[in-house]
């Protein structure tokens, strides 16, 4: 209580340095909190576009439908395969494009046997489409190597973007706590040095500044959900109002989790910044 009671004060007595060190790390809380909650959309958003991504094998005239369905099952990679009929393509085709039923009434049916087939991961698409353009009786595929292509560059710049995020933000947020804890150390420098006199430990010296670096921390993480949370809530509401068509992570467990991962990460970094400020000032006075 003694050590707690110190930080208290240290963070009253130091308040523009306090607030200072609560602005940073509450701004570089609240963006890196963005850019996770984004992450996340963008995740589902990409992930439920795979599940969508097909391949397609157009049949020749004289294959055996039956027979090349059963070797596109057996190629390694392919989650799951459908062989459509040349009568339900077009039905499918006729249902989307009405005005196509005249048409294809007097022509004839010129659709081939086509085989449709989801692979485990998009970076297998071209591996995959490869194995089916050998199939004897196979004319054309349709691999969507654009829409692969696309689907991993932003998985990748997303990863990029986040861990050079991550890095910045983080030392901003560590700069300032430590800036914040050596300006309490030297308003309680003469203090400090009485507590050494008389025998005090360097554990004890240390406590409370490790804890008014938790506290820091903690408040700035309350800050951040306080403003994130509610923010996030409602561009989801406008979003979902006007794009009914994107998914939008609305999970509660999923929304909790990327809290307290923030809460835990402003709690380090207050106590990381907190041991390094006062490691530097017992070593500088050895």
């Amino acid at each position: 209580m003694y050590a707690l009671r110190q930080a208290l004060r240290a963070i009253r007595k130091n308040w523009i340095a306090s607030i200072s060190t609560l602005t940073t790390m509450t701004l570089s809380l609240t963006i890196l909190a963005g850019f996770s909650l984004l992450s996340l959309n963008l995740n589902l958003t990409l992930g439920a576009l795979q599940n969508e991504l097909e391949l397609a094998a157009y049949l020749a005239p004289e294959a055996d439908p039956e027979a090349v369905f059963a070797q596109v099952q057996e190629l390694p990679g392919v989650t799951s395969a459908e062989l459509v009929s040349p009568e339900a393509a077009l039905g499918t085709l006729v249902t989307e494009l009405p005005y196509l039923a005249e048409p294809a009434s007097r022509v004839g049916n010129p659709l081939p046997y086509s085989v449709y087939l989801q692979v485990a991961d998009p970076a297998d698409t071209a591996q995959v489409a490869g194995a089916l353009r050998s199939l004897p009786g196979v004319a054309e595929v349709e691999d969507a190597q654009e829409a692969v292509a696309t689907f991993l560059a932003i998985n990748e710049a997303l990863r990029l973007v986040g861990s050079v995020l991550i890095v910045i933000l983080l030392s901003s947020a560590l700069f300032a706590i430590v800036n914040s804890i050596r300006a309490a150390i030297t308003a309680r420098r003469d203090e400090i040095e009485v507590m050494r006199l008389v025998g005090a430990t360097r554990a004890f010296i240390r406590a409370p500044f490790l804890l008014e670096g938790f506290v820091l921390g903690l408040l700035s993480a309350l800050l951040t959900l306080a403003l994130v949370l509610p923010g996030y809530s409602l561009v989801t509401q406008r979003l979902s109002e006007n794009l009914r068509f994107v998914p939008l992570v609305r999970d509660p467990a999923a929304l909790a989790q990327v809290a307290l991962l923030l809460v835990a990460l402003a709690l380090l970094v207050g106590i990381v910044g907190s041991a390094i400020s006062v490691s530097q000032y017992l070593q500088e006075e050895v």
